[in-house]
């Protein structure tokens, strides 16, 4: 049984099928998608939209870090560019989400929006956003709308940029045809696959291969409510789901030495992590997720054999199968997909050996061994890569 298939029976969400495809809908035709969101083997999000016209409507339904439904609309100029954006945020029996918005509403100009975050007063905000498109993170309709654009004046690419909705800043954003039904996005620092039928509607987004690493596939449609009940019921039930890669702080004692490292810790999720096929297979990976992986010493310590001075830096992994890698950056406070090579400090070789058993979520150790070594540790799925630390005399 397909993985979504089996999610859905846990959780008795009812599939509707339908209509058949046909030819592309006029602007007074509805269009209706629907869209399920895996991370691995985990359903994290369904997304359902229906446009009609010059207007748009969906429903997005998140798990993380609890259940939460965004009902959004947005409003199209002539020619397909948008007017208007809303969204809102709630919990599935509809009472606000504690610490978000109210509401959020987007107005677009020539050169640029003006944002109402609405909570016990309305905040304004005034972006520069020429060529700008609305976003809500997994909502397919917020990509199908530059597709859409495309196609309209027969462009293989069109380069612009998103502002998420409640957002105040720009992300570059480039769409390239490439091929029949098929479409790169170029996205957050990240190549994002898109697949279309004939009518140019989006069957698929494949981000595997980015830091999100999720993968989205069309329904026809979706009971997106009674997913959110079943949701909610299951963290009555249980416990939320949390945030998918939740912080962490490991603090080792080596010698006279405290080092800490902040870091966040992603889950397997049924994935191959460090095979050959696996999702850190030949990559330069922030050793962790989210925010850089971040290490603090109180000394000068040695992290094999090479020195590193007092001080604040970002670890990072080059995840090559035979010569992995752990690289000391002198950066810090980034992003994790914000990397300068030229910032290095020092790349020392990782021992790679075998765990006896399979750990779900990823850990990072600091274990002394003996007055003034240890080693630093990087365990996830079956696979341990590891280095030795020692103190200076």
């Amino acid at each position: 049984m397909p993985p979504f298939l089996r999610v859905v029976s846990i959780f008795a969400v009812a599939i509707v099928a339908g209509c058949r495809a046909g030819s592309a809908p006029s602007p007074a035709v509805p269009r209706t998608s629907a869209y399920v969101v895996m991370l691995g083997r985990d359903t994290i999000a369904v997304d359902q939209y229906t446009r009609v016209g010059d207007r748009l409507e969906g429903t997005l339904v998140v798990r993380a870090p609890r259940t939460t439904v965004t009902r959004y609309h947005v409003m199209l100029n002539a020619d397909g560019t948008p007017a208007h954006a809303e969204s809102s945020v709630r919990l599935a029996d509809g009472t606000l989400v504690p610490g978000a918005a109210r509401s959020v509403a987007v107005s677009y100009g020539r050169d640029s929006a003006v944002t109402r975050v609405q909570r016990d007063t309305a905040i304004v905000i005034r972006s520069a956003a020429a060529g700008t498109w609305p976003y809500i993170n997994y909502a397919m309709a917020f990509l199908q709308l530059p597709v859409d654009f495309a196609r309209a004046g027969r462009r293989d690419s069109l380069a612009g940029s998103i502002l998420p909705i409640g957002g105040r800043a720009t992300t570059p954003l480039v769409l390239r045809r490439a091929g029949a039904g098929r479409y790169v996005v170029d996205l957050f620092g990240s190549r994002y696959d898109l697949r279309t039928d004939e009518q140019g509607t989006v069957q698929s987004m494949d981000g595997t291969g980015t830091t999100q690493q999720f993968l989205v596939t069309r329904r026809n449609e979706i009971d997106v409510a009674a997913v959110a009940t079943a949701w909610t019921e299951r963290e009555r039930q249980t416990r939320a789901m949390g945030l998918l890669s939740p912080r962490d702080t490991v603090i080792g004692v080596i010698g006279r030495d405290t080092i800490w490292v902040d870091y966040g810790r992603p889950s397997a999720r049924g994935r191959q992590i460090f095979a050959a096929n696996g999702i850190l297979n030949d990559t330069l990976w922030r050793t962790g997720a989210n925010a850089a992986t971040q290490l603090w010493t109180t000394r000068a310590i040695r992290i094999g054999g090479q020195t590193i001075p007092a001080g604040k830096y970002t670890l990072w992994t080059l995840a090559v199968p035979g010569r992995y890698q752990l690289i000391v950056n002198r950066q810090t406070g980034q992003w994790g997909t914000i990397y300068d090579p030229a910032q290095d400090l020092v790349r020392v070789p990782l021992a790679v050996s075998a765990l006896a058993e399979h750990l779900e979520r990823f850990t990072i150790a600091l274990d002394a061994e003996g007055a003034a070594a240890g080693a630093l540790r990087l365990r996830w799925e079956t696979t341990q890569l590891s280095v030795p630390v020692t103190i200076p005399e």
